[in-house]
Formats: structure tokens, sequence, C-alpha cells
């Protein structure tokens, strides 16, 4: 899939989403244009017969899905607690397509997993075993890491992961000896807040919920204070998105409540988003005071060697550009609804926009950010341009985030109007368009 993208001079996710049959994702004249030579030029007789294949059955899918009606139903959550699957049937029958995507995923994830973590990942699922030793660890390290490392390139995950967590949570009640209790519930805890994660990004809140609370329970059990700290702030993120900026607040205090056990980075995370809740609740003061924390912990950390940061390769992750995005966002109210540090608010989104394509959904989320702000405070034909790119990368899309930033670029494009910004209507009515089919 990587390759095939390189050829087209398109995202990986834009393949992924024509793979997915969405209806709505159109090719642009050139790219159709290189997409017909090379089927011309490469396609064998058994692909052809293979496209023609797929063509039809994607009518059939549309079709249907139009005498249905545009809207889709949102999936339901995935389980009710961390011992008792609640998912569908269907989706837990579905084993030959829950194989299809791991290798779907794999083709795009390959570059930031190893050789063993994605033999286990891709080992089919079997009978709850007898016994559960390190080799079911593995297995659930793997599983989390896959998702997390796909998750972040844009793919969708949530409805794959029934089975994975079915498995985990029948792992989770059988005996075993303590220091394999801890490993399990360790890697159990993580593969949760990845799922939690995943269903947040679509708007499934009460599904992320349970998954983020199961993780939560599981690091209680394992003691591993790195992940305690991730998942309340994961619930952080996810209760400032909804509006609930106290919430996220007593939760971020529990996160970083034993700064010894945890690095310096993981700190630098907690604060950024400390700082969003206070934006959030318009405190001018406590948000900027949170960012500079944030920036100052982040900048403390270069040669720090605390064991947190090696937990799902977060050293690395939590980069430079991650956390000045993280800060853009947390003074992005401030920002944007009182023309309060404009400036470096631009800056810091500028670099955010440097983040790679393994983190392109945050990436598209500090471009939306940074194409509001020029709209209704800046340069305003920079602002339209941005826009721009942010409505082609978002159609198709399942997150409910790039969903709600389009929204806000969209009231940002009204403003623009009013500065008599070219460009700046027709952007609004294009969003518009776009906000009503998804």
């Amino acid at each position: 899939m990587r390759d095939f993208a390189a050829l087209l001079g398109v995202e990986i996710t834009t393949v992924a989403n024509w793979r997915r049959g969405l209806g709505t994702v159109v090719p642009r004249p050139g790219t159709q244009a290189i997409l017909d030579t090379a089927y011309a030029q490469r396609a064998t007789a058994d692909d052809r017969t293979r496209f023609e294949q797929i063509v039809a059955e994607g009518q059939a899918a549309w079709q249907a899905r139009r005498r249905g009606g545009r809207k889709s139903t949102p999936a339901g959550p995935a389980w009710s607690s961390y011992d008792e699957a609640t998912g569908s049937r269907a989706l837990q029958a579905e084993d030959v397509r829950r194989n299809d995507f791991l290798r779907g995923m794999l083709a795009v994830s390959a570059t930031m997993l190893s050789d063993e973590m994605i033999a286990a990942a891709a080992d089919p699922l079997d009978q709850l075993p007898a016994r559960v030793g390190m080799a079911h660890v593995q297995r659930v390290s793997a599983w989390a890491s896959v998702f997390r490392s796909a998750d972040d390139s844009g793919l969708p995950v949530g409805d794959e992961m029934v089975q994975q967590v079915r498995a985990v949570a029948g792992y989770l009640r059988m005996e075993m000896p303590q220091p394999l209790h801890r490993a399990m519930h360790e890697a159990a805890g993580t593969l949760f807040r990845v799922v939690g994660w995943a269903h947040y990004d679509r708007g499934n809140h009460a599904a992320a919920k349970a998954s983020f609370h199961a993780g939560w329970h599981c690091a209680e059990q394992s003691d591993a204070w790195w992940l305690r700290a991730a998942v309340l702030t994961c619930l952080a993120r996810q209760a400032i998105f909804l509006g609930q900026a106290d919430e996220a607040l007593t939760m971020l205090g529990m996160a970083g409540m034993r700064p010894d056990r945890l690095s310096l980075l993981r700190r630098a995370d907690i604060a950024a988003v400390q700082a969003r809740a206070f934006g959030q609740l318009g405190n001018a003061v406590e948000c900027l005071r949170a960012v500079e924390h944030a920036e100052q912990l982040f900048a403390e950390s270069r040669g720090d060697d605390h064991p947190d940061i090696d937990h799902e390769g977060f050293g690395t992750y939590y980069s430079d550009a991650m956390l000045r995005g993280d800060a853009a966002q947390g003074v992005f109210d401030l920002a944007y609804r009182r023309e309060t540090e404009v400036e470096r608010t631009v800056a810091r989104l500028r670099v955010a926009l440097t983040l790679p394509d393994e983190q392109i959904r945050s990436r598209r989320l500090g471009l939306m950010q940074l194409s509001a702000l020029q709209l209704r405070h800046g340069d305003g034909d920079e602002g339209v341009l941005l826009g721009r790119q942010a409505l082609g990368d978002a159609v198709g899309t399942g997150s409910a985030r790039i969903i709600d930033g389009l929204r806000v670029v969209r009231q940002a494009a009204e403003h623009a109007q009013q500065r008599q910004v070219i460009g700046a209507a027709e952007l609004h009515r294009d969003i518009a368009d776009l906000l009503r089919a998804s």
C-alpha cells in the first residue's frame, strides 16, 4: 500500500479510503490519469478480472447504502467491562475479515514494528488456552502496538478489535503467578488504552470510557505508573473534547500525583493537556503557565533515561512537533476567541505540521486549527488554502475529532467572509456540504 501510494503521489490514508469503498472518495483528474495508466501498463489478466469483480461489488454496496440512507449507525460499545465483551455476534465471528484487516494494517505499520511483533499480531486466534504464559503477554503487546500504529496512521480500527478484547478478557480471568499477573495486566491495560483511544476518536464515547477504565484497573493491578498516567491523560483529553474541563483537571491531578514515578516527558504531556483544560475554562493565566511548564519539562527531558519513555515508544513518539501541537491546542481557545497569543500559537502549529505520516491525524488537527486562526485573525488567503487542504484530507473520514475541527474552520470562514477574503464563501459552502454528507 505504501509503494502504491508513493507511485500515485498520494498519502497512504487516501489509498486506505479507496480500499474501504467510500462512495464519497473521488480521485482528482491527475490522480485518475495515473491510475488509468498504471492499470493499462501493469494489470495482468487476473488483476483485470478481480478489478471488474470489485467494481461490481462496490456498485452493489453503494446502491444498498443509498437505499438505506446516507447516515451510518455508530458502532456500539465494544464491551461493558474488562471481563465481559458485549460486541455484536457478527463482528465476533468474522475471523477471516479480522485477519485480512491485520494484513492491511501491517502493510502500513511494518516500518514501525519488529518482525516478531508482526508475527505475533498476525497469528490466528485460538481457543482459550489451559494456561497462559509470556507468549500470550507478548501477543497482547503485539496487538496493542499494531492497532496503535494503524490508528495513528489514520486507519479505522474500532470494529476489528472486538475479538482481541474478548481474548484478553479471557486471559485476565485465568490463574497465573504474580510476575506473569503483573506483566499480563500491563499488556492488557495498554491494549485497552489503545482500544479506548480509537473509540474516542470515532465518537463512541461510552465504549471509550469503558475501555479507558479497564486500562486504569489493569494499571493499578500491575503497579505500572506510566500506564496509569497515560490512561488518565486519555480520559482527560476525552473529557475536554466533551466540554468537561473540570473533570479533566481532576483526572490530570491524579495522573501526576507521583511525579517521582514518571519521566519528565510524561509530565510534559500531562502539563500540555492541563493547558487545554484551563484554556477551555477561559483561565488565561493558568493556561499559559501550564504551557510554559510543559515546554520547560520537555526541554529538561533531553537525555532523561527514565524507563517509562520506552513504553509504547513514548520517547520518540512525543516529539517536539507533538509537544508544540499540544501546546497550541492548549491556547487555541484563547487565541481564536479572545485574539490572545495568536502569533505564538500560529508558530507552534506550523511546527506541528511537520509531524510524520505515522501521526497524520494529529498533523491534520493542527492544520485545521492553523486554518481557522488565519481565517479569523491572520492571513485569510493562507487560511483558505489550508482549509481547502484540510477539507480534501477529511473526505471519507470516520474521525469525530476531524469533523469537529472542520466545523471550527467553517465557523472561521464566516468571519473571513466578513473580511472579504477571496474564496472564504466557497470554502464555507463546501465544508457545509461535506458535513451534511457525513
